[in-house]
């Protein structure tokens, strides 16, 4: 039980230093296997969603990402959601019952789980927005019906 609870405070210690800190970089192919780079979006508010198929909070999350791409003009905001399905198929059947799904959404390909783990994310799904300048401001572990209203007013504090 002590060795439990060391390691939940190591993981929360690494999470809370992340706030306020540079935002690691990565490099990633998108669907149409296309390297993006967390880099090159710098200048914008980067919203980025780590998340899988088979995560049932995910699937209730993605519809209010989707709707909250449609709040920001994509030169201020970009969406980015890090999947971790080893199996495209997976991907494109989570993503085929999103309705409208924005083509905005940078949906990118983490099938090795090594950008997750330089986030040190620790539940599925974990968003990070991260201002102009590439550091991690906000973070949620999760998905709660009251984030969608949280990311808006953290969206928005940034872009002031």
């Amino acid at each position: 039980v002590i060795a439990l609870v060391a390691v939940l405070m190591t993981v929360t210690c690494l999470q809370a230093r992340m706030i306020d800190e540079q935002a690691p970089d990565f490099t990633l192919k998108d669907l149409n296997g296309k390297a993006v780079s967390l880099k090159d979006l710098r200048g914008k508010v980067v919203f980025v969603d780590f998340f899988a198929s088979w995560c049932g909070p995910c699937k209730k999350e993605f519809p209010e990402i989707n709707a909250l791409i449609g709040r920001y003009n994509e030169s201020d905001v970009a969406f980015v959601g890090v999947n971790l399905d080893k199996k495209r198929s997976h991907l494109e059947d989570f993503l085929s019952q999103v309705p409208n799904l924005s083509n905005r959404f940078i949906v990118l390909l983490d099938t090795d789980a090594s950008v997750i783990s330089s986030y040190n994310a620790r539940a599925m799904p974990t968003s990070f927005i991260i201002d102009r300048s590439g550091v991690v401001r906000y973070i949620h572990f999760g998905f709660r019906e009251s984030d969608p209203a949280s990311w808006v007013e953290e969206i928005d504090k940034l872009l002031k």
